[in-house]
């Protein structure tokens, strides 16, 4: 018997000894549970055993009783530990759906953060998805290639680069990344590809090449830039990844591959040739990715064998042009394919062009729905079929009678005539070219002529063509006004640079408007007249004496006004510190205000709470252009994203300028502000 038995498990590994043995004692220990003695806190104290584990949360009164649900991980939104001054603590459990909160008592405080971290484990599980790469029986080789992605990885950080989580380094090799739901964009753009719209293909394309700005900025070559190593985060948003092939180079210098297996369609011809890979190579490689995202996940070259490839790139011939690329995009991709690699943009170029293009496709689609509106309002159906046309009046004989001119011919077109009872019959006329000589019409009924199926057709297609030559010159009018409108702008703009100054974040300065000269004795051209120009209106001038929000401001904008003078001199790395002393003074801001309002009328909180959100979402994105300067300070984007940062706190400083008016305004209402002291 013993014998037997031991047959049964000879043949197991040691993860599945480790497997059957917990499996056995399940039976008997419920070791994936832990139990905890606490209280409930609804109003009473309701003594009773918390059970946590793999089926959520569970309570129970008795040892021996069966436990009773009460909260999925998937359903807590939130937990927090509260100290007592008794040396216990509350655990207090937000779940979704749930009248009130779930309150427990635990004896002590180290054993109410034993259950928050334990419940927060849980929920990690259940809500947080990761996909992990492993490397199982592997060739040293091969397993020293697994962790070079994963060391390349590591150091990446890019809102358009997929992000390593984590490594295990013992055997079998672990590589932890984001999972992304929507998977792989090359079998995304097959499944969409009736769905999906140029303006969104070419918000792709500029993603994968900004990710591509950032790995030349750190000197990595990718070296696999294709559609299957991208991945879709959301409908509007990719991820560059798989880092198998990519290596650090040096500038000026190129790395050159082993005879391994490489993407041979996707290559540059000097790496099909001499297995050299440069940041020119990348730039071949990412317009044929482009290709593939146009062409709704098409393999390039898919009529030809790899052997025969080279060939054809050496004899020019490239990739046509997938239908419905704009052709700005395509002229793009043809650059990149340039046989001699000094010939191909950068990819910081590309970045700049790719947005012009993104943007005029978006203007595209923009113009296409108003015309689609504009389709919908004036070609709607005329007549109605439903309910019978009404009768028409009948016309009273005029001073003269009916009459008609002798030779004189009126023919109405039936479709008017059915179409406006008015035109049914003639109206009274008199030929002006002989009075005298009439015939006289007799008066009848009129009645409407039923208008056959051709007839509507012929109306329907003059309605349509005429529409059409309406629109056609409405277009070529806007035009011309948009070209003499922009013309004017630059005018405006040259003279706006040579009179104009600069505002002060804090208040308007006068600004003098020039004394016009003589010339030679001639007049000269008459001085246009001063333009407005957005800025903030002047601050109330109130006694400021023990006026917390006042001095918050002036903190806040002493703050900003330091950063900005500071941004320019500091290393990436300290921007931090800079921008949290913005949100130190941002929060003092806050505080002082949240003091004020009780006393303010109930007509300006609504107002002001506004505010209050809006320089919470102001700090939220100054915080987002310092992390974007952090990431491309290495990057030719270093000072376009600098000046996005400033921008940013420039604009947290006029909404705080802001807040103090709306507080001025509501005081003043409340008959509590005082005149400053002259």
């Amino acid at each position: 018997m013993i014998q037997q038995t031991f047959q049964q498990y000879a043949t197991l590994k040691e993860e599945d000894c480790i497997a059957k043995f917990f499996e056995t004692l399940q039976d008997f220990i419920n070791f994936d549970e832990e139990v905890f003695p606490c209280e409930l806190v609804q109003g009473w104290s309701l003594s009773v055993e918390l059970v946590i584990g793999g089926r959520g949360i569970r309570q129970r009164t008795q040892k021996d009783s069966a436990a009773v649900f009460m909260a999925d991980f998937k359903q807590i939104k939130k937990v927090q530990c509260v100290p007592q001054s008794d040396g216990k603590a509350v655990l207090n459990i937000d779940i979704e759906g749930a009248r009130q909160r779930l309150s427990i008592s635990v004896s002590t405080v180290p054993m109410a953060e034993n259950m928050m971290d334990l419940i927060d484990g849980y929920c990690r599980l259940e809500n947080d998805t990761e996909d992990i790469k492993t490397c199982k029986d592997c060739s040293p080789d091969v397993m020293e290639k697994f962790m070079s992605e994963a060391v390349i990885m590591k150091n990446l950080d890019h809102p358009h680069i997929v992000k390593l989580i984590g490594i295990i380094e013992q055997n079998p090799v672990w590589i932890v990344m984001e999972l992304y739901q929507y998977g792989e964009l090359g079998n995304y753009l097959n499944q969409n590809q009736n769905t999906l719209t140029n303006t969104t293909l070419i918000l792709f394309v500029l993603q994968i090449c900004k990710a591509l700005v950032y790995l030349s900025g750190v000197n990595v070559v990718h070296r696999d830039i294709a559609v299957r190593n991208v991945l879709v985060a959301s409908p509007e948003c990719v991820k560059l990844g798989d880092f198998g092939l990519s290596r650090y180079i040096e500038d000026e210098e190129y790395y050159k591959a082993s005879i391994t297996r490489l993407p041979i369609k996707w290559m540059a011809p000097e790496s099909i040739n001499f297995r050299r890979f440069t940041s020119a190579s990348d730039v071949w490689m990412f317009a044929v990715c482009v290709w593939e995202i146009m062409s709704r996940g098409q393999q390039p070259f898919f009529w030809l064998e790899n052997r025969d490839v080279i060939n054809q790139l050496e004899q020019g011939i490239r990739l046509p042009k997938p239908e419905n690329c704009p052709p700005a995009l395509y002229s793009l991709m043809t650059r990149c394919w340039s046989y001699d690699h000094s010939e191909r943009p950068s990819f910081t170029e590309l970045v700049v062009k790719i947005s012009d293009v993104h943007k005029m496709e978006k203007e595209q689609d923009a113009e296409r729905e108003r015309d689609k509106a504009r389709a919908t309002r004036f070609l709607e159906p005329k007549f109605n079929f439903s309910e019978p046309p009404p009768k028409p009046s009948r016309l009273n004989p005029g001073r003269f009678g009916n009459t008609l001119g002798v030779g004189l011919h009126i023919q109405l077109n039936e479709a008017l005539c059915a179409s406006s009872p008015d035109l049914a019959s003639p109206c009274d006329y008199q030929s002006p070219v002989d009075s005298r000589n009439t015939l006289t019409i007799p008066v009848r009924s009129p009645r409407r002529r039923s208008m056959g199926e051709g007839e509507f057709s012929r109306v329907d297609q003059n309605s349509i063509e005429y529409t059409q030559r309406m629109w056609q010159r409405e277009r070529l009018y806007m035009q011309d006004t948009i070209r003499q409108q922009k013309e004017q702008m630059a005018e405006d703009k040259k003279w706006l640079a040579k009179e104009e100054k600069l505002l002060d974040p804090m208040g308007p300065e006068e600004v003098t408007s020039p004394v016009p000269q003589e010339a030679d004795g001639e007049l000269a051209a008459p001085e246009k007249p001063p333009r407005l120009k957005a800025q903030a209106a002047p601050t109330a001038e109130l006694d400021r004496t023990d006026d917390k929000v006042y001095q918050s401001v002036m903190d806040l904008v002493k703050v900003v006004v330091q950063l900005k003078n500071d941004i320019p001199e500091l290393q990436p790395e300290q921007y931090i510190t800079t921008v949290k002393s913005v949100g130190m003074a941002l929060r003092d801001l806050i505080h002082s205000v949240d003091d004020v309002l009780p006393t303010l009328h109930d007509s300006i909180k609504t107002e002001i709470e506004g505010t209050q959100k809006l320089l919470n979402n102001d700090m939220a994105e100054l915080i987002s252009k310092m992390r974007l300067a952090q990431q491309n300070a290495i990057t030719s984007l270093k000072e376009e994203c600098k000046k996005q940062m400033l921008a940013a706190a420039h604009t947290l400083a006029m909404d705080s300028k802001n807040m103090l008016d709306a507080v001025d305004q509501a005081r003043v209402r409340a008959n509590m502000a005082k005149p400053a002291v002259p």
